[in-house]
């Protein structure tokens, strides 16, 4: 059986790490970008299960991206992530994504993402 594969998005090269190290311990198959652009890019090249994704980023933030990604890959499962905006009231696109509160446990998100790919 395949590894899920995630992408993880956030512009905090430190949380890239920290949650790359989280998800490939958890048996997933790991991709990181630093901004919502490179994330369009790694997923114009590749196909992933799920995206996880700061919602503030410069020139791209997280809604943007999920509202993208909805658009051009309705099957991959989204998920976001935020020490600011944890309501996401004017996104479209947070229903369909759950939302994580930073600061958070590495585990508590690897949760997170495994809940949306089991829903």
């Amino acid at each position: 059986m395949a590894l899920p594969r995630i992408l993880i998005v956030d512009d905090e090269p430190q949380i890239r790490s920290l949650l790359s190290l989280a998800f490939t311990r958890a048996g997933f198959q790991v991709t990181t970008a630093p901004s919502g652009l490179d994330a369009v890019g790694c997923c114009s090249s590749q196909a992933f299960d799920v995206v996880l994704s700061d919602v503030r980023m410069p020139e791209m933030d997280g809604h943007q991206l999920m509202g993208w990604i909805a658009a051009n890959h309705p099957q991959t499962r989204t998920v976001l992530m935020t020490g600011y905006d944890a309501t996401c009231d004017n996104c479209a696109y947070s229903p369909r994504c759950p939302l994580i509160a930073k600061p958070f446990k590495s585990a508590e998100v690897v949760d997170a993402v495994k809940q949306a790919l089991a829903a």
